[in-house]
């Protein structure tokens, strides 16, 4: 047994010595940058590399050619719009889509509410008149209704196989042109707490500190309305009376599915459908407040902190989207450099503009972490925001470049690429802003963007100290916790923040 324990020994000296070697070199090496240079375990400068920058790569021109809106526009003699896209025989799905002027931005006073309420009876309520229950039609397809709620458009789409697409069409026309308002639903309806889950990582509207953030600089409308909040069975259907109207909604038919019969079907299931009396109300813009306070801190039992910073813009013009948009991905590709690929501290550091007709709604950086990571995550996401206005290190051509990429060859493109996506995306800017007219420019807008335009932008729009932070999570953890490379504290940030240091 000795012997045996003895021969192991032996074999495991060599290993600890190559281990001890290995450790010895990495930590010459580390010593030997310069300091701050380097993450711990890592034996290369950060941000070293002979990858060639965008501009030095010669790319050819685009294959890719966008659908014509136009073609694709059809309108029935109800006034019906829909934007038919067709797809590859190949394609395996046929996507249907309803587009419609939903959204909190839409609600009249005394309709606080209304239109989530009015999106869920609209997706979970058997249509008026139909012989067999919601639950039973999808399932008969295979399928389900997925909704996508924002502040100024709801758009509902359930995806079919292509023999199953004019089923699928005649029942999401029912659901919109028939809707089940029934007064005893809307009465026993209460308004949820804004946010999906708790915690939901940092993606989607369900994200607790943003709901937080909302709710602590503006409040309603930009906020969901207050959990408890009811909705009377008058102004449910007021709403519906606006946004369910024959032109007011926007289909979209993206996939396999032979134009002349999509045509004939919409024609017939929306025959006698009574379009609107009224003019369109435009949804309103947001006025933005003054903060009273720069900080907030909400405890919620959590493994991780996470953190909102923001705050609300009005509409913005036209003149000033593009240049609005290539500062997001600039700033959110400074910020994620800042966090992520420097310090470790977070695998996501993201900023985001409101995705709205006017351009109206959040400035929002979006980001989370370990308790010991959340108060150097704040720390640098503001510096980040302060920095872009630093006149010795301004805004260069090389990010401006990488951003019109990603704006056009990857965004934009994404979204038009394929039938069962242009099909929403048309429909959605439809609602939004009356046609596709703006959508289709958009290339040609971003490009022509300059580092001077972002600039102004960023002047216009980002001044650090109007901006928020909501940080939720197990508070009194963040408070004690002390990252051992970046030693932030949260009381201290929070002191700076609201001005009591």
């Amino acid at each position: 047994m000795r012997g045996a324990a003895r021969g192991m020994c032996a074999w495991r000296r060599p290993v600890a010595r190559a281990v001890v070697a290995s450790q010895v070199l990495a930590i010459a090496a580390l010593i030997g940058c310069e300091g701050g240079d380097t993450l711990p375990g890592r034996s290369r400068p950060i941000l070293e590399h002979d990858w060639p920058d965008p501009g030095e790569l010669v790319l050819g021109p685009s294959a890719f050619t966008p659908p014509d809106p136009a073609a694709a526009m059809f309108e029935t003699s109800s006034g019906t719009r829909a934007y038919i896209v067709p797809g590859a025989d190949s394609h395996p799905l046929v996507r249907l889509t309803a587009a419609l002027p939903l959204g909190r931005l839409h609600e009249a006073e005394g309709e606080a509410g209304a239109s989530a309420l009015l999106t869920r009876l609209l997706t979970t309520r058997t249509p008026v008149g139909a012989t067999r229950p919601l639950s039973l039609r999808l399932a008969e397809l295979g399928t389900s209704l997925t909704t996508v709620e924002t502040l100024d458009a709801v758009h509902i789409s359930l995806h079919v196989l292509p023999e199953d697409w004019q089923a699928g069409l005649e029942l999401l026309i029912a659901l919109v042109r028939n809707p089940d308002l029934n007064a005893a639903a809307i009465r026993a309806h209460r308004a949820g707490p804004g946010y999906t889950m708790p915690m939901a990582g940092i993606g989607g509207a369900g994200y607790r500190p943003k709901v937080e953030l909302e709710r602590r600089i503006q409040g309603y409308p930009l906020a969901p309305p207050d959990p408890g909040t009811t909705v009377s069975p008058a102004a449910a259907r007021a709403l519906a009376s606006r946004a369910l109207a024959a032109d007011r909604v926007v289909f979209g038919i993206g996939g396999p599915a032979p134009r002349d019969e999509v045509e004939a079907t919409l024609e017939a299931a929306t025959h006698g459908w009574a379009p609107s009396v009224q003019p369109a109300p435009q949804p309103v813009a947001i006025t933005p407040h003054e903060p009273s306070t720069r900080f907030h801190a909400v405890d919620v039992p959590s493994l991780e902190g996470w953190i909102a910073i923001g705050r609300a813009i009005g509409a913005v013009p036209e003149s000033d989207r593009a240049a609005l948009a290539v500062l997001r991905f600039i700033l959110a590709e400074r910020l994620n450099i800042a966090a992520r690929e420097i310090r470790g501290l977070a695998n996501r550091d993201d900023f985001e503009i409101p995705i709205t007709g006017s351009g109206t709604g959040l400035l929002l950086v979006r980001t989370g972490g370990r308790p010991e990571a959340v108060a150097p995550l704040v720390r640098y996401s503001l510096d980040e925001i302060t920095r872009i206005h630093n006149p010795d290190e301004p805004v260069t051509e090389s990010e401006v470049t990488r951003a019109q990429g990603w704006l056009v060859d990857a965004v934009w493109r994404r979204s038009l690429e394929l039938a069962t996506t242009a099909s929403v995306t048309f429909a959605v800017e439809h609602v939004r802003r009356g046609g596709t007219a703006q959508l289709m420019a958009w290339p040609a807008a971003i490009q022509t963007v300059t580092p001077d335009d972002v600039k102004a932008v960023a002047q216009a729009y980002l001044d650090p100290v109007a901006f928020v932070t909501v940080v939720a999570g197990p508070l009194e953890r963040i408070r004690a916790a002390r990252h051992p490379r970046w030693p932030v504290a949260l009381d201290e940030l929070e002191a700076e923040l609201t001005g009591t240091r």
